[in-house]
């Protein structure tokens, strides 16, 4: 008896010992099947932005049936999505779509790209480009230059008394995101200020959240209502600053402006009443589902954004500015009617068949 169990034991640990090999090997669930196994890493739906995003991913995948999609909620967590990135290495994933979270992710998709799992990255970015085979957004800084420019303008147009009390709520912090768009905004204000006509009264994260936002405007106008302009690094913080210079009893759009970006729903209706002065469109629709072709690009025929046109991998999506003059004709979070082809290798246009996603604030 006692030979017989150590043989079923030895049975065994070969068969676990078999299973890892597999794995390691770059085996997985789906190889069965024929189809590649790609995880869809994202920061979640605790933000409404990235529900888009991730039935983007879903219908994009739909086109290309040899790919296998695993959809992971990363629950807004860099450490988690850490973790995650390394599950799809141990279950031999043939490619990693990568929503980054923060920067401190780099490390584990540069490792994830020494083991011959391609990266492309979505919305948000690494830190150095050798972590990913191509980055599918937009310019951070050149919204952020957008947004708060047409907000400067806006207030000498309309002769505002100088020095403008500037408020900027930065997004979360460490992402890539943020960090472009706080520089794109103080490209367009530190000359201002260096003038005198502007005043930065406040310079710090509300997190991309409608509460922070709301909590943090609220305690600067308990100090003081002289703030003439809000610049929000997204339109979940501009809605809470909206309704904290209500609660203050001032009107947005008359005695405060505010601006953001992502195009959500509730500032395009913000921007049609008045209380929002502008936001800007880069579909996080787009992004993803330029995101799947570029991987199935990769793996079906090696082909990465040609250097000549994307020095560095950055494969920029259309944006616009939008305000009280084109609103009506902006969608919710800038999603089309049908998806331009992306840009390099093999693509076409598709129409959205649907947007329903599920709800959940970011970008």
């Amino acid at each position: 008896m006692r030979n017989g169990k150590r043989i079923a034991v030895l049975a065994m640990a070969a068969l676990v010992a078999g299973s890892t090999l597999l794995y390691a090997n770059g085996q997985s669930e789906s190889s069965s099947s024929g189809k590649k196994l790609v995880y869809f890493i994202f920061t979640g739906y605790a933000y409404p932005y990235f529900a888009p995003m991730a039935n983007a991913v879903k219908q994009a995948a739909s086109h290309y049936p040899d790919l296998s999609v695993k959809v992971v909620n990363a629950n807004n967590s860099a450490s988690q999505e850490i973790s995650d990135i390394k599950e799809a290495v141990a279950a031999g994933a043939k490619g990693i779509l990568l929503n980054t979270i923060q920067e401190s992710v780099t490390s584990a998709a540069k490792s994830a790209m020494k083991q011959g799992i391609p990266v492309v990255t979505i919305d948000r970015d690494v830190s150095d480009p050798s972590a990913r085979i191509a980055f599918i957004g937009d310019n951070d800084e050149t919204l952020g230059k957008e947004e708060t420019q047409y907000a400067v303008n806006y207030l000498e147009k309309n002769n505002v008394p100088t020095p403008w009390h500037v408020a900027v709520l930065q997004g979360t912090q460490g992402a890539s995101v943020t960090i472009g768009r706080l520089k794109g905004a103080m490209d367009v204000l530190k000359p201002l200020e260096s003038s005198g006509k502007v005043k930065i009264v406040l310079n710090q994260s509300a997190n991309f959240a409608t509460d922070k936002a709301q909590s943090m405007i609220s305690t600067l106008l308990s100090k003081t209502t002289d703030i003439q302009l809000v610049v929000c690094g997204n339109d979940a913080e501009a809605l809470g600053a909206i309704n904290a210079i209500q609660n203050a009893g001032l009107t947005p759009g008359k005695d405060t402006y505010v601006v953001g970006a992502d195009a959500q729903p509730e500032s395009l209706t913000a921007i049609q009443k008045g209380t929002q002065l502008d936001t800007v469109t880069h579909s996080p629709f787009v992004e993803a589902f330029w995101a799947v072709e570029a991987m199935q690009n990769y793996l079906s025929s090696g082909t990465k954004p040609p250097k000549s046109q994307y020095p560095n991998g950055d494969v920029i999506i259309p944006m616009t500015l939008v305000s009280s003059s084109n609103v009506s004709k902006i969608s919710a979070w800038g999603t089309p009617q049908s998806i331009p082809p992306l840009a390099y290798g093999k693509a076409k246009e598709y129409k959205v068949t649907s947007t329903s996603s599920s709800s959940g604030s970011g970008s």
